[in-house]
């Protein structure tokens, strides 16, 4: 049995993501290249549950913030998996109003100081100075973030690399209020990336991203609503997959038939 990373999603890793709603349905595509992946995902109060099939088996992953686990179920075979969730893809739920702007949430064991109030790429900003240990020194960064959205606008880090992101709002997509982020990452030699996210006005979510012309992940076909919770648990009647047990079952598949 094989289990897949391919559908881990833009909402659960590399950035903390923050929701109003507290539970929506949407279809999940990823693009690379050529290659398309189709999931459907579930979202209740910060846990995602995403349903695909790989080889042929349908198969869901459940990634449980309350618990930090994810967990993947075969619901062919009726086999489980689990592991601990690594803190970079937790997401911490709240409301606008409880969202905060302090960057130390995104580094751990960081000092952050509030430098004061400002404007960059034409919006109110907060300005931050982190201060992180690499190896024993110092690495400092410096952050712009957007007053009204908590987005990074500016990222200065002290080796010469950093971030600008320009907002543009009142947009829309697939049928919803969106907000579109430009970001342009340069490193010390000055060499330059640019990606595009667009968060959900009401969610407060990214539904995409564009890095390069075939790098996408989207979720479509957004429905707010009641979602049931027994979909991010694991059902009684799935047993623990045993990699050794499917191994020696594959051994004995193998071996030869009347001596030959």
């Amino acid at each position: 049995m094989k289990y897949s990373t391919t559908i881990l999603f833009l909402l659960c890793t590399a950035y903390t993501a923050f929701l109003q709603a507290a539970s929506f349905t949407a279809d999940a595509v990823q693009i690379r290249g050529e290659n398309i992946s189709h999931a459907k995902m579930f979202w209740l109060d910060g846990n995602v549950r995403f349903e695909y099939t790989e080889d042929g088996v349908p198969m869901a992953q459940i990634f449980d913030n309350k618990n930090n686990k994810i967990i993947w179920l075969d619901n062919e075979n009726k086999y489980y998996l689990e592991r601990e969730m690594p803190e970079s893809e937790r997401v911490t739920t709240g409301s606008k109003n409880t969202k905060t702007n302090d960057p130390c949430k995104q580094f751990a064991d960081a000092e952050c100081v509030f430098l004061k109030k400002t404007k960059i790429n034409g919006r109110k900003a907060d300005k931050w100075l982190i201060t992180l240990d690499n190896n024993g020194h110092d690495f400092h960064i410096f952050q712009w973030i957007d007053e009204k959205y908590k987005n990074i606008l500016r990222q200065e880090n002290s080796d010469g690399s950093g971030l600008s992101v320009a907002i543009k709002d009142d947009q829309e997509m697939n049928g919803r209020k969106v907000r579109k982020l430009t970001m342009i990452a340069f490193s010390a030699s000055g060499e330059q990336q640019q990606g595009t996210q667009w968060y959900d006005n009401e969610l407060d979510i990214v539904v995409k991203q564009e890095y390069q012309d075939d790098v996408i992940d989207e979720l479509r076909n957004i429905e707010v609503g009641k979602v049931d919770k027994l979909l991010f648990s694991i059902p009684k009647d799935y047993a623990l997959f045993d990699s050794k047990v499917q191994t020696a079952q594959q051994n004995e598949t193998d071996l030869p038939v009347n001596g030959n």
